[in-house]
């Protein structure tokens, strides 16, 4: 039993560390880029990097995935064969939306290293989503999903329309956040 939940222990360590490693090169990689006034070069290089880095993440959760159920965290965490297929799987989907944003980000001119950082902000609170076992960690999850969507919704920082709907978002989300709380 003790090896089943360190292996577990390690998929999810390995998992969030991978994710969380990639987002902070990209943003310092983004810093970086700003610093030397190549801006259209940030958008390049952050899709190709959070590609390598969905395909990294993805072979890591992948290659360390357990093979029974195993709640871990006070029981606030489950890792089995399921979660771990459908992190795969939302690695797999995350990358496709990266792949068909970029003609459209770029057509509009909107391509910016945030669009991609932000993408991974939304996986993370996928793969809480998926892995979630008590209330409070299916809203921590829900809560970083919906955060990251509410600026990828006001990504257009030049339409009016954007910005609206952003902040109709998220005066809808918190009210449907503090009822799910209540």
């Amino acid at each position: 039993m003790l090896g089943v939940a360190s292996a577990t222990t390690r998929a999810v360590v390995y998992g969030i560390l991978g994710t969380a490693l990639a987002q902070g090169v990209l943003m310092a990689i983004g810093l970086y880029i700003v610093g030397i006034n190549a801006a259209p070069l940030l958008g390049l290089v952050t899709f190709f990097l959070s590609l390598l880095a969905l395909a990294g993440t993805a072979w890591v959760t992948a290659r360390t995935g357990v093979d029974a159920r195993t709640v871990a965290w006070h029981g606030t965490y489950v890792a089995d064969p399921v979660a771990t297929l459908l992190k795969v799987v939302a690695y797999g989907a995350v990358a496709v939306v990266f792949l068909y944003s970029y003609g459209y980000l770029q057509v509009r001119r909107l391509l910016k290293g945030e669009f991609f950082v932000l993408g991974l902000f939304a996986l993370l609170g996928i793969m809480v989503l998926i892995s979630a076992n008590s209330l409070v960690t299916l809203y921590l999850g829900v809560e970083l999903l919906a955060l990251s969507l509410y600026a990828m919704v006001a990504f257009n920082r030049e339409s009016a329309v954007s910005a609206e709907a952003a902040i109709k978002y998220f005066v809808l989300g918190s009210i449907a956040s503090g009822a799910l709380l209540y």
